[in-house]
């Protein structure tokens, strides 16, 4: 994806979402883990928001070392701003009840080649509309950070991508053994017009991570080391198969490869879901997540991905669910 034009003019303030990768984003990665946002509810933990209470979020941000001969504009701070959702794949700055900013502020520069840590204290209301991004529960959390002059775009993040801007989507729930759902919005991709043509213009697709990268599980690993009786993740596919309710999407082009006895076989692929589906840009579309929990044995978890990609594979929003 392209950079946000209204911070181009820098090239040394950086979000990583992967720990060590510069600002550098392989936007073909799971690149919505970033480890430089941290939300902790006061009562309910990591990555949940606490209706009525003060609800911490920690940002850090980084400056390229001299010798990277990165570009900057002379700016004595830094703007920081952070925005929350409901659970979701992508989100925009400029469409109601996507998501919400819940703080900018200015900060001092890090030194060249360092890194600074901002606390943003968000006040969760009490009461809230349903559709609300600012509900408590489980939140999705943008920070963008870049040069006081700067001007972030009201309409698009720009993630994955734009080093200014990172991620982090991360949903653990503990659930019972029956018909598994779970709700995270979304927004079409693109301009918004009208009348609008109902064609597939996006893919929805759901991995279970059977071989979960070393990242992937330390952002994990917190939450479920802090459960009671927790044994481990697992390593095999479930019998039970997963998927999207698609009753409302149009969808086409469905390839179900989510259970056991895999057709084509898949060896030592993750099992997987996906479809083509028509979300209308400029909307906030409610995409429900469904899974069979058969076969998934006491005590463990099984982490799944839900990405949406243009109808071409460019990604374009994630989140990682983890079932325990």
């Amino acid at each position: 994806m392209a950079n946000d034009p209204g911070l181009s003019n820098d090239t040394c303030i950086f979000l990583e979402a992967v720990t060590g990768d510069g600002g550098n984003q392989n936007v073909n990665d799971i690149w919505w883990l970033s480890p430089d946002i941290k939300l902790v509810g006061p009562v309910s933990g990591p990555d949940k928001a606490d209706a009525g209470q003060i609800n911490p979020i920690t940002v850090n941000f980084h400056r390229k070392a001299a010798s990277s001969n990165c570009i900057f504009p002379g700016d004595e701070s830094v703007t920081i701003e952070v925005w929350v959702a409901n659970p979701s794949l992508v989100m925009s700055p400029g469409v109601r009840q996507s998501s919400a900013r819940v703080g900018f502020i200015g900060s001092f520069l890090p030194t060249e080649g360092g890194t600074r840590t901002q606390q943003i204290d968000w006040d969760v209301p009490a009461v809230s509309h349903p559709n609300d991004p600012q509900n408590p529960g489980h939140k999705c959390v943008v920070a963008r950070v870049y040069p006081s002059s700067g001007v972030g775009s009201s309409t698009s993040f720009f993630v994955p991508g734009d080093q200014h801007v990172a991620q982090h989507n991360l949903c653990v729930v503990k659930a019972p053994r029956k018909p598994f759902k779970f709700d995270i919005n979304t927004v079409g991709f693109g301009p918004r017009q009208l009348p609008f043509k109902q064609l597939p213009n996006a893919k929805l697709r759901a991995v279970l991570d059977l071989h979960p990268k070393r990242f992937v599980t330390g952002a994990v690993a917190g939450q479920l080391n802090s459960i009671a009786g927790f044994q481990g993740l697992i390593t095999s596919a479930l019998s039970g198969g997963f998927g999207f309710d698609l009753t409302s999407l149009q969808a086409t082009n469905i390839i179900n490869h989510s259970h056991a006895p895999f057709t084509p076989p898949l060896g030592s692929a993750n099992p997987s879901f996906e479809a083509r589906v028509v979300l209308e840009p400029g909307h906030v579309t409610s995409i429900r997540f469904l899974a069979d929990l058969q076969g998934l044995p006491a005590n463990h978890a099984c982490i799944f991905h839900i990405i949406q990609t243009s109808l071409t594979d460019v990604v374009q929003g994630g989140l990682t669910l983890v079932i325990v």
